[in-house]
């Protein structure tokens, strides 16, 4: 038996709850391109949840991804960098980065500059059926577990010395992390693999790098389905 104190408290508690606003749903946030506006303030003011969708026309780069959200873009929408840095990094969990093109970034190899760099809190983010070009590195999975990079076009900067030129796609202990469906030519090496797990590169095509797959130290991991032409080695 419940004491009667106890039950007018269980009926406040739940008239609270029924009274109290709902969450706002998530939005879909047009971004018009050239317009003078900043894409980082449009990104940091959005919520979890949203979708941050680009117009077609070159939107400015570089950008920080730090809530779980979308960026998106409609057909011939391009991030564009000032060629220092990287062009849009992930820094929050399950964000995603799809349909753009993003060019632009640094040529720093030290400062691991890339097209879409996903930080080690980038945990299951995806970056997908992007056009990355021109940059020094294409994805920068940097300890982002189950992080996946799937179907994008990634090609590099395509000149200077080979040694010098950064990955397609470059994983460093990233247990989980999965690199399916890429088409990937003219940097280094199309992935490199380094201090990883559990990892599935599969069905990729590689062109005009040096190795299709460069793999170190990384363990109980699938290679599988991928074609390479016209590579070095």
């Amino acid at each position: 038996m419940v004491p009667s104190g106890m039950k007018a408290t269980i009926a406040a508690a739940a008239l609270a709850a029924a009274l109290a606003p709902s969450p706002s749903p998530a939005e879909t946030i047009l971004v018009p391109a050239g317009d003078g506006a900043s894409l980082q303030d449009t990104l940091d003011a959005a919520r979890p949840g949203d979708v941050v969708r680009l117009a077609a026309g070159e939107h400015r780069g570089p950008v920080t991804i730090a809530a779980t959200l979308t960026l998106e873009g409609e057909p011939g929408a391009a991030i564009v960098a000032d060629g220092r840095g990287s062009v849009v990094t992930v820094a929050a969990e399950d964000a995603v980065v799809r349909g753009l093109e993003i060019k632009g970034s640094g040529r720093d190899i030290g400062a691991l500059d890339s097209g879409v760099f996903l930080a080690r809190s980038a945990r299951r983010a995806r970056v997908e059926d992007n056009a990355i070009l021109g940059n020094l590195y294409g994805v920068y999975v940097q300890g982002a577990e189950a992080a996946e990079v799937r179907g994008n076009r990634i090609v590099g900067i395509g000149e200077g010395r080979t040694a010098e030129a950064g990955n397609g796609v470059h994983v460093w202990n990233a247990p989980g992390a999965k690199v399916i469906g890429n088409e990937i030519s003219r940097g280094r090496d199309g992935i490199f693999a380094n201090a990883s797990r559990d990892n599935v590169f599969s069905g990729n095509r590689f062109s005009d790098l040096r190795f299709a797959v460069h793999y170190m130290y990384t363990n109980d991991s699938e290679i599988s389905g991928n074609v390479s032409t016209g590579n070095k080695i």
